[in-house]
């Protein structure tokens, strides 16, 4: 062996020595629980950081506020995953134009006093007009921000944005200045049952008597297709709340068209029917994951959402 081998590997020894082995962590680093409620933190934390922060106890009580809140403003770019109810009465404009963007938190996180939005919104949406709108719902607060990530695990969006104040800058003369990167003023809103007005399960179709003669056989706890024709120029939304509509249901297919980006996807007749059948009998899909890995890799998100507003998921 060359002796410049022999020092090198003699190195690699010394180095060793006096190592041991190190146990693994058994699970990921949770951190230890907090006194206050994650709603009274994350207003405090928001507040501290320049957010107007707003609570109020039902919808009604929101509506009521943003009656006479966005009288102030022109026009609004609002968000597909805004509830309608909960869209200002106000001329629509493009981002760039609007005075207001309105946009559907899909957390908000205690530690930093943030909130956490879907690059599904549209990003122009959330930085470009010079006020900012985020509807909270009272149940997505909570304290630390794995919390957040772990409730997107299942259908996580392509990319997140944490807003954590008014866009504000020091960079030229150590002067802060605000809305140099995005909006100046940042109102937060957490509203309590605000899930009460996501878009609801479909009303099934209705029941017909049976015929005289024998029916032919069909698969047992299968998709009624006549119930899926039914949600043609419907509104859903998915798991994470992303608004889309039903465009067009063919002999085979369902085509979708997504609001914030109007893209077009088509869900294959016979993978809902395949999903139907395995959920009728016994086996959970609890989401787009499952049913990408048990039925079909095509548009799992939105075709979870058709199954979920039929009630077969």
């Amino acid at each position: 062996m060359p002796d410049a081998k022999r020092r090198i590997l003699r190195r690699v020894r010394r180095a060793l020595e006096g190592r041991w082995p190190v146990e693994a962590p058994t699970g990921p680093w949770r951190p230890a629980a907090e006194a206050a409620s994650a709603v009274e933190r994350f207003l405090a934390h928001a507040e501290a950081s320049g957010v107007e922060v707003r609570r109020f106890e039902s919808p009604a009580a929101a509506r009521a506020w943003l009656a006479d809140w966005a009288a102030g403003f022109q026009s609004a770019a609002v968000s597909p995953r805004v509830p309608a109810p909960l869209a200002p009465a106000l001329p629509t404009a493009p981002p760039e134009e609007a005075g207001l963007g309105v946009s559907r938190a899909l957390a908000a996180v205690a530690d930093t006093g943030s909130v956490l939005l879907s690059s599904a919104e549209g990003r122009r949406l959330q930085l470009l007009p010079p006020a900012h709108l985020v509807w909270v719902d009272e149940a997505e607060v909570v304290q630390h921000l794995g919390e957040a990530l772990g409730r997107l695990a299942d259908d996580p969006p392509s990319a997140l944005a944490l807003h954590s104040g008014p866009s504000k800058s020091a960079d030229i003369g150590q002067i802060m200045v605000q809305g140099v990167h995005g909006p100046g003023r940042l109102v937060v809103a957490v509203v309590r049952g605000l899930a009460e007005l996501e878009a609801g399960p479909a009303e099934p179709p209705p029941t017909r008597e049976a015929p005289s003669h024998t029916p032919e056989a069909t698969p047992p706890a299968g998709l009624d297709w006549a119930a899926v024709r039914a949600l043609e120029g419907r509104r859903l939304a998915t798991k994470r709340g992303d608004a889309f509509t039903v465009e067009k249901v063919t002999e085979n297919t369902a085509v979708v068209r997504v609001g914030s980006s109007n893209k077009t996807y088509t869900l294959r007749r016979h993978c809902l029917e395949k999903a139907a059948r395995l959920a009728a009998s016994g086996t959970p899909i609890p989401g787009p994951v499952a049913y990408r890995k048990l039925a079909c890799n095509e548009a799992p998100a939105y075709a979870w959402a058709v199954l979920r507003a039929l009630g077969r998921v």
